[in-house]
């Protein structure tokens, strides 16, 4: 017994150093529950609360943290020291150099704090996936006006530019300074110019997924960018996948108010 545990431990420890090491561009961010997933909040010296993805790679002696904003670009948070014992968590904050971050430990899956750049103190949090995060993605939205609004706009946007990004990575910074951008970016620049903030699984985003997996059937890592990087498909195709969309999101509002 006592040699298959030890056993079991080295296999464990071994895996969770083998992910510890492993190269941040080689690991995707997944949607929901993951050991290496965790999400939470932070706030911008403008006072704007904005919610956050973090890889949260322990492997029992060091710690990385690295925050990964839906459509943004992710940024490293260096941990500068991480004192087990109280969990105290510090950390600097990559291209903001004024900025420091301390948080305190509340439970294994919570950690609370305060940023503070300057004479700014600026709220985060970072923990385990819970109901919270997943009302925020919009997973429970009944179909509204809103998405709507956004399928529409972000059609606009598609079929305004020339082409489309098909090297599309789900970071938008790049996308919208070049103004040739993916099917994914569409999606969360109209998000924004409509409802002030992404949320990843509302009715809108969903229903576009649906659509585009019923149309191009495959297994995909994230239907939005990888079918949207199939060069085989036409702009037009894609464009014709939205009105679609947004046809069924207009039925199902329509049945809502009957």
């Amino acid at each position: 017994m006592m040699t298959r545990f030890l056993m079991f431990l080295c296999v464990s420890l071994s895996s969770a150093i083998a992910v510890a090491q492993q190269d941040w561009d080689a690991m995707d961010v997944l949607d929901g529950p993951n050991p290496t997933l965790r999400y939470g909040f932070y706030t911008e010296v403008s006072g704007q609360v904005m919610m956050g993805r973090y890889y949260f790679i322990d492997d029992g002696s060091n710690l990385r943290v690295r925050l990964v904003p839906f459509g943004k670009t992710a940024v490293e948070l260096p941990v500068e020291e991480y004192d087990r014992a109280n969990g105290v968590l510090e950390l600097a904050w990559e291209g903001k150099p004024e900025r420091r971050c301390r948080l305190n430990r509340q439970n294994e899956g919570l950690f609370l704090g305060n940023c503070i750049e300057n004479l700014a103190v600026l709220p985060i949090a970072i923990r385990i996936a819970n109901e919270y995060d997943v009302e925020w993605q919009g997973t429970h939205f009944p179909v509204s006006e809103t998405d709507l609004a956004i399928v529409a706009r972000a059609t606009q946007i598609l079929a305004g530019q020339s082409r489309r990004n098909t090297d599309g990575d789900r970071n938008c910074d790049d996308d919208v300074k070049s103004e040739v951008v993916s099917v994914f970016c569409a999606l969360y620049v109209a998000s924004l110019g409509v409802d002030g903030v992404y949320r990843h699984r509302r009715p809108a985003i969903q229903t576009v997924r649906d659509e585009l997996r019923s149309r191009y059937p495959g297994e995909y890592v994230h239907t939005l960018r990888d079918i949207n990087n199939d060069v085989e498909i036409p702009d037009a195709d894609l464009i014709e996948a939205l009105e679609s969309a947004r046809s069924t999101l207009q039925s199902t509002l329509g049945a809502i108010r009957e």
